[in-house]
């Protein structure tokens, strides 16, 4: 593979790019602090700006590694960061990475999740090189599952009662897309 990090990539409607300190603001606005958001992912809900700085910082932070990939997703028209993308677990040896995605419940629906996340395997399978890319969602959030298959992902399985959440167990659909299904 060919690391290249968190580059600026542009679609029709978004900018992704790499955080910076001034995002908490939005981070924290958009969809950091709310509920609807946080429901099915492994983190809590920020209470305050201070829970989204301290998180962009960290993420800021790990930018000198160039196998790091963490984008802001910006939406074009507000110039707002409405939610972020990014390789949230990566195996170098077997060319396969796994990705996660949320973005503000205000834009829920309006294909702007699918667009972004098109463009990062775009990106990861031919400027990296990966060979594998997955994806995973609770099996109670339908509509990130669909995220998954518009961008051509497939079914692979359920993982049962895999993550605890909320105080209850969680399970997890998996869907992966490999670079030869992606280029037909």
């Amino acid at each position: 593979m060919k690391h290249k990090g968190t580059v600026l990539l542009e679609t029709d409607r978004l900018i992704l790019r790499k955080f910076e300190y001034t995002d908490s603001i939005d981070m924290f606005k958009n969809w950091g602090s709310d509920d609807k958001v946080t429901k099915y992912l492994s983190w809590q809900t920020h209470r305050d700006i201070k829970d989204s700085e301290e998180i962009l910082n960290l993420w800021i932070s790990k930018y000198e590694d160039i196998s790091d990939y963490n984008w802001v997703i910006e939406l074009k028209d507000i110039k707002e960061a409405i939610g972020n993308i990014s390789i949230v677990k990566l195996e170098d040896a077997n060319e396969a990475c796994e990705i996660g995605y949320c973005i503000s419940s205000q834009y829920w629906n309006k294909g702007i999740t699918t667009e972004a996340f098109k463009a990062i395997i775009k990106y990861l399978f031919e400027e990296v090189g990966m060979n594998r890319i997955c994806a995973k969602h609770d099996i109670d959030n339908v509509a990130s599952g669909k995220v998954m298959q518009k961008c051509g992902m497939t079914y692979e399985g359920t993982l049962r009662e895999v993550q605890i959440r909320n105080n209850r167990y969680s399970s997890l659909a998996v869907y992966s897309i490999l670079k030869r299904e992606w280029k037909n």
